[in-house]
């Protein structure tokens, strides 16, 4: 005596869809967790620039390099002149300072730098592979 087996499949076709749908949404989540991972850095940059008139702080420019549905590449941009300066450092040297809330207008011999575009991206990489992580797993879940 032969037995058969036979196998019913329903929905399959509701199977295919929701599988077709995964790599839109693990998208979808990815792209969202890369905007928060820059908007974060911006933030971070913002307030470990140095603040004497402002002018470096309002510079940070967070805006997408490519427009979209779904925005996947950011440039982060300061557009103030001495910024590389401050960033990187400088040759001690003696400059015109005018507009400062602490000292008053006059040449002053300036030392000190203080680099806040590459503290600001270490910080927050300490968390980006946990926010990637998080979104793979709603992309996956959705």
């Amino acid at each position: 005596m032969v037995e058969m087996i036979r196998f019913n499949i329903r929905d399959m076709d509701k199977v295919v869809r929701i599988i077709g749908r995964i790599p839109n949404n693990i998208t979808r989540e990815l792209d969202g967790s890369n905007t928060k991972f820059m908007k974060a850095v911006k933030k971070s940059a913002k307030l470990r620039a140095p603040r004497d008139t402002g002018t470096l702080k309002n510079s940070i420019i967070l805006e997408p390099v490519r427009k979209g549905k779904n925005v996947k590449i950011w440039r982060l941009s300061v557009n103030a002149p001495y910024a590389g300066f401050q960033e990187y450092g400088f040759t001690p040297h003696y400059a015109p300072i005018g507009g400062s809330r602490k000292m008053a207008p006059g040449v002053y011999f300036v030392k000190k730098f203080t680099p806040f575009l590459e503290p600001a991206i270490k910080h927050n990489l300490k968390t980006f592979r946990a926010k990637l992580n998080g979104a793979l797993g709603r992309g996956i879940k959705k």
